[in-house]
């Protein structure tokens, strides 16, 4: 009977070696777990999140502008225009320019002019625009406002295995985490795509998420548009842990082993060498 195990080289049948390129192929392949959105389908509709937060919180650094048809009516509202404005907003310098705005205390109020205090915490923006504006009717203040309201000091930090971990400030509220990793270079190759945390800071309350980018779910994620001062942490890999571990430990391991080898040629040098050591019968 003919023999179909052909030999290869080393003696090794044909058939072995065509499993060992496999294995090779299927190893330099790129896994999935580095691809985003690996298991979304292309070329159809995707749902995505639509409930990103438009919260006021304490601490926010709000701006505020309104208009009408009656322009001599808001100057004393305006930054822009009134120049003898209490300056009750927090100044924040960054560079050489000077940003001003109405900053949010801890008991959630802010004072704005001529109107007062007011409470904005837990409102949204569109909210507090339109209780400014109704208060100004109500007070016939000015006959036909409108009000814009704008956060400016949105942030949110990203660190981990990231190219550059940064505090990124944006413009605006609607920030994705795709957005803000991006900004930060992209996750490095010792990062987990499937596992990035995000702590999120609402009032008293702190609560610490996962999402898995190389999912679609991360679409319908309450983490996919991040909020105000939410921190995007990127966990490093087995593989980058171990050698991160090494790296730390192995001085004390080396150290170990000079001080052995140091004991052992002491003990060696004086009792097998050094002759005023050796034992005279």
């Amino acid at each position: 009977m003919k023999d179909d195990r052909k030999q290869g080289a080393w003696g090794l049948p044909r058939r072995w070696w065509l499993l060992v390129l496999a294995g090779i192929f299927c190893a330099c392949g790129t896994p999935e777990r580095y691809a985003y959105l690996g298991d979304a389908a292309r070329e159809e509709a995707q749902p995505i999140a639509s409930n990103y937060s438009s919260t006021i919180f304490p601490g926010d650094l709000l701006y505020i502008h309104v208009s009408s048809n009656t322009p001599e009516a808001v100057i004393p509202f305006n930054e822009e225009t009134n120049s003898a404005m209490l300056r009750t907003g927090k100044e924040v310098v960054r560079g050489r320019r000077t940003t001003k705005g109405y900053l949010v205390g801890e008991e959630g109020d802010f004072q704005f002019p001529v109107l007062g205090k007011i409470h904005a915490a837990g409102l949204t923006y569109e909210g507090l625009a339109r209780d400014i504006e109704a208060r100004l009717v109500e007070r016939r203040l000015v006959k036909d406002p409108v009000v814009v309201v704008e956060l400016k000091n949105f942030h949110v930090a990203v660190i981990g295995e990231v190219a550059v971990p940064t505090l990124l400030h944006a413009q605006g509220t609607r920030l994705t985490i795709f957005e803000a990793l991006a900004q930060c270079g992209d996750i490095t190759i010792h990062g987990r795509r499937d596992n990035v945390t995000v702590v999120r800071f609402g009032g008293e309350q702190v609560v610490v998420d996962t999402v898995d980018l190389t999912s679609k779910s991360v679409l319908t994620s309450a983490c996919y548009y991040l909020q105000q001062g939410d921190i995007v942490y990127v966990e490093p890999t087995r593989k980058r842990k171990r050698e991160a571990s090494r790296n730390e430990t192995w001085p004390t391991y080396a150290n170990i082993t000079l001080q052995s080898l140091r004991v052992a040629y002491v003990m060696v040098y004086r009792y097998a060498i050094d002759p005023t050591t050796r034992v005279t019968k």
